[in-house]
C-alpha cells in the first residue's frame, strides 16, 4: 500500500498522545485540561499533517 508510512506516522502520534494522556492523569491533571489539552495536539497534528489535504 502507498499510504502505509502515513498510518505509521498516525499510529505512533496516536500512541504518544494516549501516553501523554495517562501521564497527566496519573500526575493529577483535572478531565477538563486533559480534554484541552488532547483537542489542542490533535488540531496541531492535523495542521502539521496536511488537514486532511491528501494527494493520491
Amino acid at each position: 500500500m502507498a499510504n502505509d508510512g502515513k498510518r505509521i506516522h498516525d499510529l505512533i502520534v496516536f500512541l504518544a498522545v494516549l501516553a501523554a494522556g495517562i501521564v497527566l492523569v496519573l500526575l493529577g491533571i483535572s478531565p477538563g485540561a486533559l480534554a484541552t489539552v488532547t483537542a489542542s495536539l490533535s488540531g496541531l497534528y492535523a495542521t502539521w499533517s496536511g488537514g486532511g489535504r491528501r494527494t493520491p
